[in-house]
């Protein structure tokens, strides 16, 4: 099967377009994202702005106001938006509840859900610039005290020994310690202190829920009520805390039903299939689930994508050993890869117990929304598209099924040959089925071959049979996959047509697509749209 080519005129000789078109072309993928990040920017300004004016112009707080000047309003204001803010930051975890919301309802089609973890990472970022703001107000407060009482009440006192100072402390040394320690270096190379770091969200909101407690700005003597209405925060974490307490309380029941491992297969390039029976777990095509082996560590919880259909009998996950938790797991399940810690290693007699939370909701669900869908997978990323093939081989089987997609092109990218094993046997499935006016497969060797390999696939390989490295009737492409020349082809081949582009793979590669799907789009009612999607855990 020959690559995607463009039949209409090269990225060159485009026609120029204005600064509207372009900016139409540009909203079909990033429109989305940035009017909800405008929103959720815009939220917080307005909040800000609202509560100082409330502030400036309440009549019983002359004397503090004063005393402060912007100081007291500053502070207040920004303290405001950060209980605001605190009060949502765990909402973008509860997965359960954004996978239920996702799937079943109305929002899933306006909301971008599959950006929550980096909605949380919004939040958790605002949450630091209105948190200096507040600390730093609030030191000038304290100085502004400190002057009033001529040094008979001290800054450091304030800041360090008094309830809202020493609270205050606490809780930005907790925050500064959470922020920094989830950085994607840290995130990957040292799960464990990520994991544990973040858990002091629990230190974190009760020190918040005490830190408002002791009445610092008081309303003017005389006032009803001096205190001005006490702590808000628990106004604001009252809901999150019920729903992620709920969150994590279905997390372990669901968790700790029935599951065990009935089979293990180790592929070529440090790549283990397990297939686990779990007769509580439903799944969709293109899901993920979490898997955690209490025997390795009780407190990580690793995402993978399913590679099962929802048809069989059974779910599965591959994993490419290249860390410390996929290499004690891959080695507590038997498989052996010559490293030099085999050594002495006991054979694997019995099978560790693992539990399993999910399934969840993943860009790849969608594929079956679109009448044309573009799969692209870089190495183990082909993951979530396994399930998927393998989807559409069953609904193939069953006719009476409605489905809306018309044509899928499937293109895998890897840097060695060993690679292709992994799914070849969906792959060479899907080619038996006669689907070639359905399913294009692309598969591209980004690695080098070696003297001897190369000789055998130009001897092996003859055309119209199958391909000598992948064994498939779709030749293999060597070297990397110009994005510009397909979707050139794809925008002439199906004019007026929103086509759905799903990638899991490296970022990099991910960016390069991006920019292509926005370069390729033609925007109005008559363009053929490219919605761009990737894999997000």
């Amino acid at each position: 099967m020959p690559p995607i080519q463009a039949r209409g005129p090269s990225r060159a000789k485009r026609t120029k377009v204005g600064l509207s078109v372009k900016f139409q072309n540009w909203y079909v993928n990033n429109g989305p994202r940035y009017f909800w990040l405008g929103a959720f920017i815009a939220v917080q300004i307005a909040y800000f702005i609202i509560s100082y004016i409330q502030l400036a112009q309440a009549s019983n707080l002359t004397v503090f106001r004063g005393l402060l000047q912007h100081g007291l309003m500053m502070a207040r204001a920004a303290a405001n938006v950060l209980n605001l803010l605190a009060g949502m930051v765990m909402f973008p975890v509860c997965r359960s509840l954004i996978s239920f919301i996702r799937q079943s309802t109305f929002l899933g089609k306006i909301v971008p859900f599959d950006e929550n973890i980096n909605f949380h990472i919004a939040i958790a970022v605002s949450m630091s610039f209105w948190a200096v703001v507040h600390v730093v107000a609030h030191y000038y407060n304290y100085l502004r005290v400190e002057q009033a009482s001529n040094r008979a009440v001290t800054a450091d006192s304030l800041a360090f020994l008094s309830g809202p100072g020493w609270t205050g402390q606490f809780i930005s040394v907790v925050l500064f310690l959470m922020v920094t320690s989830a950085v994607e270096s840290v995130r990957r190379n040292g799960f464990e202190v990520f994991w544990f770091t973040h858990h002091l969200f629990i230190l974190f909101f009760g020190g918040l829920l005490l830190h408002g407690s002791f009445c610092f700005i008081k309303a003017d003597p005389g006032s009803a009520d001096l205190c001005r209405g006490g702590p808000q925060f628990w106004k604001f974490f009252i809901a999150s805390a019920v729903f992620y307490l709920a969150e994590r309380t279905i997390r372990e029941w669901r968790g700790r039903r029935e599951t065990h491992i009935s089979k293990v297969v180790q592929h070529p390039s440090r790549v283990v299939e397990v297939q686990i029976q779990k007769p509580s777990c439903h799944t969709k095509a293109g899901q993920y689930i979490f898997i955690n082996c209490p025997e390795l560590a009780t407190y990580q919880w690793h995402p993978f994508t399913l590679t099962s259909s929802p048809h069989e009998e059974f779910i599965s996950v591959h994993i490419r050993v290249v860390g410390d938790w996929t290499s004690q797991f891959a080695k507590r399940l038997g498989c052996r890869f010559g490293d030099a810690d085999e050594k002495g290693l006991p054979a694997a007699r019995d099978l560790p117990w693992v539990m399993v939370d999910g399934p969840y909701g993943s860009a790849a669900v969608d594929v079956f929304e679109y009448e044309v869908s573009v799969l692209v997978g870089a190495g183990i990323g082909v993951t979530p598209f396994a399930s998927v093939l393998k989807e559409i081989w069953y609904r193939v089987h069953e006719p009476s099924a409605h489905v809306r997609l018309r044509k899928v092109y499937f293109i895998w990218t890897c840097r060695d040959k060993e690679a292709f094993e992994w799914f070849q046997d969906v792959l060479a499935s899907l080619e038996e089925e006669g689907l070639d006016g359905f399913l294009e497969i692309h598969s591209y060797l980004t690695g080098g071959l070696k003297d001897n390999e190369a000789m055998n696939i130009i001897i092996n390989d003859v055309v119209g049979k199958e391909d000598a490295l992948t064994h498939l009737r779709a030749p293999t492409h060597y070297g990397r996959p110009n994005f510009d020349k397909i979707f050139q082809g794809l925008r002439v081949q199906h004019p007026g047509t929103d086509i759905g582009v799903f990638f899991c793979g490296p970022k990099a590669l991910g960016d390069t697509i991006y920019t292509a799907c926005n370069r390729w789009t033609e925007s109005g009612s008559n363009g053929t749209k490219f919605f761009f999607a990737k894999e997000n855990f």
